[in-house]
């Protein structure tokens, strides 16, 4: 009998969630910009997830703004969302996302000799699978539809306070896997 060596363990089977948002609503009053959403977690992937942590932070759009959400998705999640969670293949969970941002800290981005806002909700979820660990992350800017435009209507500093219903959310820069 020939010895032969045992066969190489194929790929280990890496754990995949996407994530969806959905805006309810956001605005602007005297102190803060606020955001509510539902986020949709799905694990797509083959192998169950464990200790899902959900961040979420209101950040802003702009020029230059792009690294201010890829460094939040560097930091640690220090408030989640909701209590850590599972996901067996296939499942999903629904998070109510509350995030705000103070008034003085907005930016802002001048247009026309006004200043318009754009939210853009950031999502940062740490996990544990196949004994190892992993991150989803993912920005969303937020507004007013525009009949189905690729682009939202901002929300103007300069307008008095109020919330918005009936927004959409786009894709706001690349989203991380691993």
């Amino acid at each position: 009998m020939l010895d032969r060596a045992p066969p190489a363990p194929g790929p280990v089977p890496a754990a995949e969630l996407t994530l969806t948002l959905t805006p309810r609503r956001a605005g602007l009053n005297l102190i803060s910009a606020t955001a509510e959403a539902e986020l949709v977690v799905r694990n797509d992937g083959p192998v169950p997830v464990q200790g899902v942590r959900v961040g979420s932070a209101l950040l802003e759009a702009g020029n230059g703004q792009e690294s201010a959400v890829a460094e939040y998705f560097t930091e640690a999640i220090t408030r989640p969302a909701v209590a850590p969670f599972a996901l067996e293949p296939g499942e999903e969970r629904r998070v109510r996302i509350v995030v705000a941002r103070a008034r003085d800290a907005i930016r802002g981005v001048p247009a026309n000799g006004r200043t318009m806002f754009v939210p853009v909700v950031a999502i940062n979820i740490l996990y544990q699978a196949n004994g190892g660990s992993g991150q989803a992350a993912r920005a969303f800017a937020i507004g007013v539809g525009r009949d189905g435009g690729s682009k939202l209507m901002p929300f103007w500093l300069d307008q008095p306070s109020g919330m918005f219903d009936g927004l959409e959310a786009r894709s706001y820069g690349p989203a991380i896997v691993r």
